[in-house]
């Protein structure tokens, strides 16, 4: 026989939760003495195993009850059938968070070399993105609320995978003025199309990006982007380029970390739809 503490200790778990187990009739010790302690048998611990493990899929006491229950007629099909479930709902979660994790540690491996207020030549592949709804003028707290909204109409686990992530933002006269009270949307890597009331799937086009990677601290944020479009608009200009009207604003990864920094940068780019071919604006990418 074991004394409560002790048995709490084998089974991992709480004096307090065995206590309130027994007062709720799920889990009775063999004995309780004239002075009201409680005691259990080592073979106890199977059951209370199986018990616990219900309560760690989110199943209460009574649902337990019913379960473990040695009269069938308190067992009922429907509740066993509604637990295998949630089992396979969770089986599931897990099987797509291991395969978004997969592709978050590709994603890290294959990081590009970060070029801080430097312009330079950027080759962009053919890309989709997820794009939200249209936004303007928008506060911290709206953003926020959209970025929420946005990543709610996703599945579950989709922020997690590593897939680039960040704005597209409506810029047909590129100056830092324009850009503060530009047409914006949240914007996100994938390969699956959606079609909804909130989210499109968009192209960025395979081809020559000019580009500046600027840091991406919250205090900072609007004086970096600020820099870094009003040294883009210089190159454009001394290069007599033609660029596209969207800006890409593309998040180049929560775990880089410059010094000085508090977060990590975001790659600004346009589309260069005319370029000289022997004209060699900067280095590349």
């Amino acid at each position: 026989m074991l004394k409560i503490s002790e048995f709490a200790k084998l089974a991992h778990t709480t004096r307090r939760t065995l206590i309130i187990y027994d007062q709720n009739g799920l889990f009775k010790p063999t004995e309780v003495n004239d002075e009201g302690y409680r005691f259990y048998d080592y073979n106890q611990i199977y059951e209370l195993s199986f018990i616990l493990a219900l309560r760690k899929l989110g199943l209460s006491i009574d649902e337990i009850k019913q379960i473990s229950s040695a009269d069938q007629k308190n067992s009922p099909d429907k509740l066993l059938l509604e637990l295998r479930s949630k089992i396979n709902d969770q089986i599931a979660d897990l099987v797509k968070i291991n395969k978004y994790l997969d592709q978050r540690q590709d994603n890290i491996g294959h990081r590009e070399k970060i070029h801080l207020y430097q312009p330079y030549e950027n080759i962009n592949k053919e890309t989709f993105f997820w794009k939200s709804t249209n936004m303007k003028d928008c506060s911290s707290q709206q953003i926020a609320k959209a970025f929420s909204e946005f990543y709610n109409h996703l599945d579950s686990y989709i922020g997690i995978n590593g897939n680039c992530s960040g704005f597209i933002t409506e810029l047909p006269k590129l100056s830092a003025k324009n850009y503060d009270h530009a047409v914006f949307s949240l914007i996100k890597a994938t390969s699956v199309p959606m079609e909804d009331d909130f989210i499109t799937t968009i192209t960025r086009p395979a081809g020559k990006y000019i580009a500046i990677d600027v840091e991406n601290n919250e205090n900072d944020f609007s004086k970096n982007i600020h820099k870094g479009l009003k040294i883009l608009q210089q190159t454009i200009v001394d290069n007599n380029l033609k660029i596209a009207d969207q800006l890409w604003e593309i998040n180049l990864g929560e775990d880089i970390r410059f010094p000085n920094a508090t977060s990590s940068a975001v790659r600004l780019e346009f589309q260069i739809l005319s370029l000289n071919a022997e004209q060699n604006i900067v280095p590349s990418a």
